[in-house]
């Protein structure tokens, strides 16, 4: 039979449980996601102690121990604790590429010598976690801009282009002078100067 104690334990180790998983990558995201969708409406460690209290006022025999009086359940509990401070970013892709948040260090690393393996090895991650993000974000433009212009696929079929060199294409600057990608073009509603210069590139070179 479980106790108050037991009780409140388990709810302060399972809000705990949430915020591991929020920012543990281990995880697949959509349970990430799911656990930071279900610890903003999970009830905190003020809550637990708000439900004990009210036992002990109303003399109810109590459903929930004072976290104050469940003993070391914080050196236990598998993430920080839940409370009504905790706010959680919403878990993303974006936000665990590395590139925002990221700073850098190498002025200070030329001021004061003091680099050490500890901080090559952090940024031999940041830089690789930064190559795959970037890979995924062009990844994303080239499935936007087909989406929101379909001749680009018939573009892409006519030239025999693979995928790979597709989104090569796309991510690179090729228009109004070398400033501009067909993303840009698309963006600023010039579908039509887009469709001309693709014909134009297609009597140029015909099939790759």
């Amino acid at each position: 039979m479980t106790i108050p104690l037991e009780r409140s334990r388990a709810v302060l180790w399972a809000g705990g449980l949430l915020i591991a998983l929020n920012g543990d990558r281990r995880v697949p995201m959509p349970y990430r996601q799911m656990a930071t969708a279900i610890a903003r409406h999970f009830p905190t460690v003020e809550d637990v102690a708000h439900a004990a209290t009210l036992s002990l006022l109303r003399d109810a025999g109590g459903m929930f121990e004072h976290p104050r009086d469940c003993g070391n359940w914080q050196d236990t509990c598998p993430g920080s604790s839940l409370t009504h401070h905790t706010r959680l970013n919403w878990p993303s892709e974006d936000r665990d590429d590395g590139i925002e948040g990221d700073t850098d260090q190498s002025a200070e690393f030329e001021m004061d010598g003091e680099a050490t393996l500890e901080d090559l090895e952090e940024y031999i991650e940041s830089v690789e976690r930064a190559e795959l993000a970037l890979r995924r974000r062009i990844g994303r433009l080239y499935t936007t801009c087909l989406h929101l212009h379909p001749s680009l696929q018939a573009f892409f079929a006519a030239m025999a282009w693979k995928e790979r060199q597709s989104i090569a294409w796309i991510s690179g600057a090729h228009f109004d002078g070398g400033t501009k990608t067909a993303g840009h073009l698309i963006l600023e509603d010039r579908h039509e100067d887009l469709d001309d210069q693709l014909s134009a590139l297609l009597r140029q070179y015909p099939a790759g």
